[in-house]
């Protein structure tokens, strides 16, 4: 495998950026990648190519048809229907056990990734408003970090992969989607007084709550409607 000075992999690099893109939206859901231009355009061979797209169709990011080649993942709502219910299935599974076996450092650790986020504004002033990546980063280290305590690095692998296809929606569901009609950040604060008090069940509940509402608001946005996975 082909690594740069610093040892990471090209393959790596190439699949971190194009994650990036695909998640702030400089690759549109549904858009096909040519792995032809991807290596010109990031200067590394086919094969690290394919191999950055292999790992991002690992994520739930890209799509492989053995025909038509790569696409970034459409979105639709039966599509986000689903993602959330397999959210609340084994994220919610993962916060159970991580806030019963979660000891000191994983409580510091809840404590300081929150603060992160909370220091963080959703949305960057315009014209226009834009997403803050600041704190969409801090937003996908918080969730991770109430479920790192939960001892299971398969669980915590699916747990990943699917907040990761997650925030592909997010990202595109439009400037202030997720403020509507709801505080995020009294949210956030509910899931860390649960984890603290060691509450698995009530944890749960308002981890479920919480990806429910989301779910919600995204349904309401444009980008979310039947007919973006064509």
């Amino acid at each position: 495998m082909a690594k740069r000075a610093g040892g990471e992999s090209l393959a790596v690099s190439v699949y971190t950026r194009l994650r990036s893109a695909v998640l702030n939206g400089e690759l549109a859901p549904g858009e096909r990648l040519k792995p032809a231009d991807l290596s010109a355009e990031h200067g590394v061979s086919l094969s690290v190519v394919r191999e950055a797209l292999g790992l991002l169709a690992a994520k739930d990011l890209v799509q492989v048809d053995r025909n038509r080649g790569f696409r970034v993942t459409p979105l639709s709502m039966q599509a986000l229907t689903d993602l959330t219910e397999a959210r609340v299935i084994n994220e919610g599974s993962a916060l159970r056990l991580s806030v019963q076996r979660g000891g000191v450092t994983w409580e510091s650790e809840v404590l300081a990734a929150h603060h992160r986020l909370a220091g963080q504004p959703m949305l960057l002033p315009g014209p226009p408003m834009r997403r803050n990546e600041e704190w969409a980063r801090a937003h996908l280290e918080f969730h991770h970090t109430l479920i790192r305590a939960c001892g299971n690095a398969v669980l915590l692998d699916v747990c990943t992969r699917l907040s990761d296809a997650a925030e592909l929606y997010r990202a595109w569901s439009g400037p202030g989607g997720e403020e509507r009609h709801r505080d995020v950040a009294g949210e956030h604060q509910g899931l860390v007084d649960a984890a603290l008090a060691h509450d698995p069940d009530l944890a749960a509940a308002r981890f479920e709550a919480h990806v429910n509402r989301t779910r919600e608001i995204l349904m309401e946005t444009s980008l979310c409607l039947p007919g973006k996975d064509s």
